[in-house]
Formats: structure tokens, C-alpha cells, sequence
């Protein structure tokens, strides 16, 4: 979730389905999100044709924000402070002649070097502005011959990504950090901390079984996970770690 979020709601009790429904979209994505997060389903109201969540008062969802700094404002306020936490800065480090490359080839078709870098990166990803299956296939095609991409897994963190694990695998090892700062475990404490090493263990295991010629050891792999999660953190604006504990 962000760390601010502005919205225009005149009081915490009042129904979400009476608010704007430019608001109402803000809730709706930020419930999506969290929903995500913290790897739950929200539950579908087919009478209202909206989430469940949506048809309560304010004050009832109101946990999702509450590692969220809130600030009430008037209808429309929202819209813009909105769209704005929905912008992502990624740094782009050129020499000053590519930089001076870059601008000439995004002035040549009288776009912005932003807007011509997020449309690469929407045909590469598949976003919401991919300009069609066949730049979507020749931006893959790139990504594919590059030296970065002969190896999937050539270290744990590609391994994770490529086989979605690395969720769950950043959850498991917060959670296993948690029991060790703790000095007085119960026996079912130890139990609980000895079952977290294990899964990550399983997961390192597989790993290793798909790449003969791993030449690291789990807890250095684990540090380019975590530096991984910390960029990817900074660039969603996460305001902490939003992992689920199972606990």
C-alpha cells in the first residue's frame, strides 16, 4: 500500500457506494492491492455487482490503510494525488551522449523520452499501453537474445521469480528472522522456526537440482533476494514490509 492517500469522504461512517465514484475507484484499486499483499481473495457481491467490501461503510475497511496516512479532502482532490501515487520513478543512468542519442530518436516522432521508454517497457511487460501483439513479440524477442536472459537460472533470485516462489520465499524468511531475534521461544516456537528453515531449504534444493553449477551459498543467495525486494519496494512506494504472517 502507499504511504499517503487522500479521499474524499465527508465522514469514516458514511457508506463507500454514496461516495464519488471517482473515489469509489480509489478504494476499489487500494482493496485490489492489499488483497494482493497480504495474498487473500476478496469476496464478490453479485447482487451488487461490485465487491463485498465496497457495499460497507467507510469505517468497516478502513484497516486496509492502517499503515497508510490518510487525509480527507474534497470531491476531486483525490483524483489527482491519486493518479500521481500511481507514477513510479525508475533512474536511468546514460553517458551524455546517449542521453543526447535518446532525445534526438524521441524528438525524431515528437514524444518524450518518458513516453517513448514506457511504451517499450508496456510492449515488453504486456501493460495497459502495449501497442500490439507484434511489438509486444519483438520487444520479448529482445529481452530473449540478450546476454541477461540466456540463464534463468543462473542464481536463486531468477529461479524464484521465474517459478513465482519469490513471495513466498521473502514471507518464509521474514517470518524465520522474526524468531530469531526472539530469546525465549516455547517448544512450539522452535518447532515453527525449524519448519520455516526447512521450506526455504526445500526451495534452495530445488534451485540447486536445476542449476549443476550453483557456486553460492544459500545465505549470500538470500542477500541478492532481499536487495531485490528492497528496489522493488522503493520503486512501488511501500511504506513497510507487507508481508503476511502466518503466524
Amino acid at each position: 500500500m502507499v504511504k499517503e492517500r487522500k479521499l474524499a469522504i465527508p465522514k469514516t461512517t458514511a457508506f463507500i457506494c454514496t461516495l464519488p465514484e471517482g473515489t469509489q475507484n480509489i478504494i476499489r484499486d487500494d482493496l485490489k492491492q492489499h488483497a494482493r499483499e497480504h495474498h487473500y481473495i476478496l469476496i464478490w457481491d453479485r447482487d451488487a455487482k461490485d465487491y463485498e467490501a465496497m457495499t460497507r461503510r467507510f469505517c468497516d475497511i478502513s484497516d486496509i490503510y492502517k499503515d497508510t496516512q490518510l487525509e480527507f479532502c474534497e470531491v476531486g482532490e483525490d483524483i489527482e494525488a491519486y493518479e500521481k501515487s500511481q507514477q513510479r520513478e525508475i533512474v536511468l543512468k546514460l553517458k551524455d551522449i546517449d542521453a543526447e542519442k535518446l532525445s534526438k530518436i524521441s524528438g525524431r516522432v515528437g514524444i518524450s523520452v518518458s513516453e517513448l521508454l514506457n511504451n517499450f517497457v508496456s510492449d515488453l511487460i504486456g501493460g495497459e499501453r502495449t501497442n500490439g501483439s507484434d511489438e509486444r513479440m519483438f520487444a520479448n524477442r529482445w529481452f530473449e537474445r540478450c546476454r541477461f536472459s540466456l540463464d534463468m537460472y543462473k542464481n536463486f533470485l531468477s529461479f524464484l521469480v521465474e517459478m513465482e516462489y519469490v513471495d513466498r520465499a521473502l514471507e518464509l524468511w521474514d517470518e524465520l528472522e522474526d524468531y530469531k531475534q526472539q530469546d525465549d521461544l516455547d517448544k512450539y516456537d522452535l518447532r515453527e522456526k525449524e519448519w520455516l528453515q526447512e521450506e526455504l531449504d526445500k526451495l534452495f534444493q530445488e534451485y540447486k537440482e536445476l542449476n549443476a553449477n550453483y557456486s553460492d551459498s544459500f545465505d549470500n543467495e538470500m542477500k541478492n533476494v532481499l536487495a531485490w525486494k528492497e528496489e522493488r519496494d522503493k520503486i512501488m512506494g511501500r511504506s513497510n514490509d507487507h508481508m503476511l504472517k502466518n503466524r
